[in-house]
């Protein structure tokens, strides 16, 4: 009986286990049918215990943007009566942001649960006028509302929300009103940072009461340091500020009876804020020294020399400092003094031309260069200089080195007296002391036997078929094949540039196609340049174009040629406008890389490798 029993229990589990799960299900919970212009209201989809389940795909709906928000998974297992359920749960909202007053369609919303298609109502939107600047308002001004290009500029974000009031439980203060915004749901731009390190430190922004048309109005501000790349009015991103603001409290007792104020009714308010009296300042081209590379601020240049005492060609090494005095400073970009093109350098040492790489610490940037002395005497190292923009007194300025006293001494020399003869000592030597003498053997290192009639005896032809030769040929071929791509590794071993240059036509294609302004232009040319080279991305200024292009063979018209392009993007960088249009300028680009492609521009024609 004992053992039927048991049969027939594992029966019914076994049968348990083979029925089949039930299908996933999908439920919808639609907005209300009244929204406000700006202000987001949210279509919401529940799937419950569902194997195979995507993102709905976004709808069009004409005159409101729309995007897919996934609101969590989690899965919940409970035991009933004995019985163990597990069941799981997928959130979707389809965020609807209506973008005009009226009426607007919000048509069925389709998901697919497990094969099978779920599909939501059709609706009507009735969109009103919003009203959020009467309660929240945003904006982003500058300081200083003027900046040059490559000056650093504080961007801040000023949202202001006005206090909740509540006649039986009064006014909501600036940490209540604060955690109304809706942190997650609003776009920050290029403020988001700042709004990851609040909620790190699960703080607020900085706060201050202000009183507007009589009113008394909360101001928070979001701080953001930016170097414009170009000019006009900076690119903020999408800055969006939500909140949940509230139109009646009510009062509850939490577990420990303690009352505690409670949202009973709210609304959703969002407000888009847009730079206000910002502008970016081109550079001027009135005085600007054939040396600058784009440093803007207010800097210093000291230079040290290390060994003071050398010989004539013997490495000298320079460490170059540079100091932001006033601070704020993008130093990361900073580029150091072109100092190949220095005369006074050059004329008394050997300067390399490959790109300089520094090092970061508080407010000084270094560089560090070996130099070579080309003659004995030389007693300093010259003062060197390093070219800016100064916007305090809108102006370029050059920071100029102290010089380096350095001693130089004639290079060493061979004594030929010196050199052993073949008679094992120097000419006029001592003959009693020890030297190398040479001892001749006599028939050479190997006797030659005399050739036999039985090495060249043929008493049969020899005669190949087919296969005889190809059993010839073939191996040495495979052989040779083979040891010619070992040959080819080994030279992209030894070589790392060569993948680089291998590339450079067809990175530079791709950069002048995604190139959206002059800069972009500019930066498929030189970055070309830098790839055929071998130098570092983003070293090669204009003043070190010509230089590296003469030094790697390139003929002087096409050299010309590029250094038109280069000042014609420039002039669109520095001034905001050009001679000629982007498409102009791009297609002119496009022409000089493939002549420089042409020109077989590589490392090995004077480049640095």
């Amino acid at each position: 009986m004992n053992a039927m029993r048991a049969t027939v229990t594992a029966i019914l589990l076994c049968l348990a286990f083979l029925r089949p799960a039930s299908a996933g299900d999908a439920r919808f919970t639609m907005p209300a049918p009244e929204a406000f212009e700006g202000a987001p209201v949210l279509l919401l989809i529940e799937i419950k215990d569902a194997t195979d389940v995507a993102p709905p795909p976004a709808p069009e709906i004409e005159g409101a943007a729309v995007r897919i928000l996934e609101r969590g998974r989690h899965s919940m297992t409970e035991i009933r009566n004995g019985r163990m359920r597990s069941s799981t749960t997928v959130n979707y909202a389809v965020e609807i942001t209506p973008e005009r007053v009226g009426t607007i369609r919000i048509p069925p919303v389709t998901v697919l649960v497990d094969g099978k298609q779920y599909s939501s109502p059709e609706q009507q939107l009735t969109v009103r006028t919003s009203d959020a600047g009467d309660l929240l308002s945003a904006e982003v001004f500058g300081q200083p509302p003027e900046a040059y290009i490559g000056q650093p500029l504080e961007l801040v974000l000023r949202i202001a929300i006005r206090p909740f009031r509540d006649q039986a439980h009064g006014m909501l203060n600036e940490s209540q009103m604060w955690n109304l915004v809706d942190l997650q749901g609003s776009q920050w731009g290029v403020f988001e940072q700042e709004l990851v390190e609040l909620r790190q430190r699960n703080a607020a922004p900085r706060a201050q009461q202000e009183m507007r048309a009589k009113e008394l109005w909360f101001v928070y501000e979001l701080t953001r340091r930016v170097w414009p790349p170009k000019t006009g009015t900076p690119d903020i991103g999408d800055v969006r500020v939500r909140m949940t603001y509230p139109l009646a409290l009510r009062e509850v007792q939490n577990f420990f009876n303690e009352r505690q104020l409670m949202i009973g009714e709210s609304r959703p308010l969002s407000v888009t804020a847009l730079p206000s009296g910002i502008t970016v300042l081109p550079l001027p081209d009135a005085g600007r020294p054939a040396s600058f590379s784009g440093a803007v601020g207010n800097y210093s240049l000291s230079v040290a020399a290390k060994p003071t005492t050398v010989a004539v060609g013997d490495p000298l090494t320079l460490t170059l400092t540079i100091t932001d005095l006033k601070g704020g400073s993008s130093l990361e970009t900073l580029q150091p003094p072109a100092l190949a093109n220095d005369a006074a350098l050059a004329k008394e040492f050997r300067v390399p031309n490959e790109p300089l790489s520094g090092t970061v610490t508080g407010n000084v940037k270094r560089f560090t260069v070996t130099v070579r002395p080309l003659r004995a005497g030389t007693a300093a190292i010259p003062p060197l200089e390093f070219s800016y923009f100064d916007p305090k007194s809108r102006s370029y300025a050059v920071a100029r080195s102290q010089p380096v006293p350095i001693t130089v001494t004639p290079g060493n020399q061979m004594d030929l007296a010196k050199i052993v003869s073949a008679q094992g000592s120097a000419p006029g030597a001592d003959a009693s002391q020890p030297g190398t003498k040479l001892t001749e053997v006599a028939g050479g290192l190997v006797a030659n036997r005399p050739v036999t009639t039985a090495m060249v005896q043929d008493d049969e032809r020899i005669r190949l078929d087919g296969l005889t030769v190809a059993g010839l040929v073939l191996p040495p071929f495979f052989a040779a094949a083979a040891f010619g791509w070992r040959l080819h590794r080994a030279r992209h071993e030894r070589d790392g540039g060569l993948v680089r240059r291998s590339r450079a036509r067809r990175n530079a294609e791709s950069r002048l196609r995604e190139a959206n302004d002059a800069a972009g232009i500019a930066g498929a040319v030189t970055g070309f340049v830098e790839d055929m080279t071998g130098r570092a991305q983003g070293t090669i200024t204009r003043g070190d174009m010509a230089r590296v292009l003469a030094s790697a063979g390139v003929d002087a018209a096409l050299r010309e040629r590029v250094s038109e392009l280069l000042s014609r993007c420039d002039r669109a960088r520095y001034a905001g406008a050009g001679s000629a249009g982007p498409t102009e300028i791009a297609a002119e680009a496009s022409a000089i890389i493939d002549a420089l492609d042409s020109a077989r521009l590589h490392a090995g024609n004077g480049g640095a490798r």
